[in-house]
């Protein structure tokens, strides 16, 4: 699945990684979250402040993407009263948010998500509400401007680990929402997004050009500088992979304590995919799909 910057939809082919289809806008603007929901479903929200309007989706992926109303539509929509009329097209279902949604993912094939101030919540792909928890807030964050303010959900094993613009962390069990534990990274930057690797890994991209490994397990932090914001990261074999400001990135547990290996690329690298016997490609943002500029010879 390609998800574009102005909301486009299109499947690719698994192998050529070439668009299957002309792309369409279910939604009238940008996607801000989604999460691929078992085989068949992408689940996906949207959100146009100026317009005070957010939406929550399901899409099967079985049926034909479809567009929908586009935004010049849609203002007239609410200058006119009808906003609710209009909901995401082609959908299994879409529902009105009325707080902004902030991050999402899929756990156990069902859709976790939180909202601006509202809480997290857990529902199933026919939307039936599993359970709420209010929240998240942390003692040393109430002082900071949107410090509790989540920024990503992320599903390991049989919890949700939940992390805050601030720096807060909680692990949250899964089939009941009840908070285990939590904490503060003391970053002295804001949290961007967090990807997990196994063994309790977990690379944080940071504001001012910055990003930081954190093992969970070993309690142990390193940060780097980057030349820009990380766009996408994967832990392979002890190593991360990381691709962002005309820039990948190697760092392996060898130089936790050191900085990454460095490699420069003409453009932005947006996404990694791990094309199997072909190795690690990343999709740039013009479109294009290139090796991972670094070999594992080079760490």
């Amino acid at each position: 699945m390609h998800i574009d910057t102005e909301g486009g939809l299109c499947l690719l082919h698994p192998k050529r990684l070439n668009a299957l289809d002309p792309i369409h806008h279910p939604f009238p603007g940008k996607i801000t979250n989604s999460a691929i929901v078992g085989e068949h479903f992408l689940v996906s929200t949207w959100i146009e402040r100026d317009l005070s309007l957010a939406r929550l989706a399901l899409i099967d992926l079985r049926e034909p993407i479809e567009s929908g109303i586009e935004m010049s539509d849609l203002r007239v929509a609410v200058d006119s009263g009808k906003s609710d009329h209009h909901h995401v097209a082609g959908s299994v279902w879409s529902h009105i948010l009325d707080a902004e949604p902030l991050a999402i993912c899929e756990h156990e094939q069902d859709i976790v998500f939180c909202t601006h101030h509202r809480g997290i919540y857990r529902i199933g792909i026919d939307s039936r509400e599993i359970w709420r928890q209010k929240p998240l807030s942390w003692d040393l964050l109430g002082d900071l401007p949107d410090g509790d303010v989540l920024v990503d959900l992320i599903s390991v094993d049989n919890s949700i680990w939940a992390f805050s613009l601030g720096g807060g962390w909680a692990e949250i069990e899964g089939s009941s929402g009840d908070v285990l534990r939590k904490g503060i990274h003391q970053f002295k930057s804001s949290t961007n997004e967090v990807w997990h690797g196994d063994g309790g890994n977990w690379l944080v991209g940071l504001s001012e050009n910055r990003m930081a490994w954190w093992n969970s397990e070993k309690e142990k932090i390193a940060v780097v500088n980057v030349k820009g914001p990380v766009q996408d990261a994967i832990f392979n074999n002890g190593t991360w992979m990381i691709t962002g400001w005309r820039q990948d990135l190697l760092w392996p547990e060898s130089r936790f304590d050191t900085e990454p290996v460095d490699v420069s690329r003409q453009e932005i690298g947006c996404k990694i995919l791990d094309r199997g016997e072909e190795g690690f490609w990343v999709l740039d943002n013009s479109g294009q799909w290139s090796p991972f500029a670094i070999s594992g010879d080079d760490a």
